[in-house]
């Protein structure tokens, strides 16, 4: 995401707070409803109708989108910071995704109408719509990868995904909670598809692998050619 520092930029800020003065991002928190959620708490429903807007304080979210049949696939990661069902409010139409939460964090729910309120009063309408448009660049590179990488490669640029949302503050970004499956899910895949690419790396030292969780020992060692582009399980 474009990061141009307003006035009252906050340092390690990211997503749409990293854009907007700090007494904006305040009252667009305090104007809305605090609440903690739980690992794997969906927080939005693809399909749903909108009428509120999500602003994250803490927890990485999966924005995922399913088909009928049930597979899924997720499309971004969301931190600290980032806006979530913020198209409703443009658009009125029902939820393209389903939001759920990767560990528990806390989230402030904001009427659509106040959320455009406020923009307007801040004059924020040019930076949310630079915001978004960053996240449609995103989807698109992401689009990419998903379609000409190896999984190896596919599953590195996941988890270096995964770090880089968890914000500043987090007390352990390199612990990942989400299980085997769901990392395979997270990509289009089965499972045995990234269980040899896990042990490979778990091998090699550099992640520790637990039930439903994974911890990245030597982020920089995923991002080797030598381990993430090996060629193997080209899609």
């Amino acid at each position: 995401m474009r990061e141009a520092r307003q006035p009252g930029w906050s340092p390690g800020a990211r997503g749409f707070r990293a854009v907007v003065p700090t007494e904006a991002w305040a009252s667009l928190v305090g104007a809305g409803v605090r609440a903690r959620h739980r690992a794997r708490q969906p927080l939005l429903r693809q399909g749903d109708p909108g009428g509120w807007t999500l602003l994250c304080l803490s927890g990485r979210l999966a924005v995922r989108y399913a088909e009928p049949d049930g597979r899924e696939i997720m499309l971004a990661v969301r931190g600290p910071g980032d806006v979530v069902g913020e198209f409703s409010e443009r658009d009125g139409k029902p939820r393209s995704a389903t939001v759920v939460a990767i560990e528990p964090g806390i989230t402030v729910r904001l009427p659509d109408r106040r959320f455009g309120e406020l923009l307007r009063r801040f004059a924020l309408e040019t930076q949310l719509n630079g915001y978004i448009l960053d996240k449609i660049r995103e989807s698109a590179a992401h689009a990419w990868r998903l379609a000409h990488h190896p999984t190896a490669t596919r599953l590195a640029d996941l988890l270096d995904t995964l770090v880089a949302a968890a914000g500043p503050d987090h007390p352990a970004p390199h612990l990942i909670c989400l299980s085997q499956q769901e990392l395979a899910a997270a990509l289009g895949l089965a499972r045995s598809a990234v269980t040899p690419v896990l042990a490979e790396w778990k091998a090699r030292g550099l992640i520790r692998v637990a039930r439903g969780r994974l911890e990245i020992l030597d982020l920089a060692g995923l991002a080797d050619p030598d381990v993430s582009g090996s060629g193997q399980n080209r899609p």
